[in-house]
């Protein structure tokens, strides 16, 4: 999470999946990591409540997929997780 658009920094990340992922929150505002199925029919995979200034978030690692998120607080901020399979690749995502 960062002070500028679009806000999370990176906008896309791309992570190896079963691999924990972090969110940290650099602005002076509190924000949220809110998988966008949550509130749907669809299963919400995570949701980090309220995440404090100077504080973490870490989801323990996600199946391969691609999963949208936004913050609940200020929905104009949102990314995007694309997990892959690690099996077979030499090197982690860049």
């Amino acid at each position: 999470m960062e002070h500028f658009p679009p806000y999370y920094y990176p906008h896309e990340a791309v992570v190896w999946a079963g691999v924990p992922i972090q969110w940290m929150n650099a602005t002076a505002s509190p924000h949220t990591v809110q998988h966008d199925d949550c509130g749907t029919e669809k299963p919400c995979l995570f949701d980090s409540g309220k995440v404090a200034q100077g504080k973490t978030y870490t989801l323990p690692g996600l199946p391969p997929g691609r999963y949208s998120y936004h913050c609940q607080i200020h929905p104009i901020m949102g990314g995007t997780l694309i997990v892959e399979d690690p099996k077979g690749r030499d090197a982690p995502p860049q």
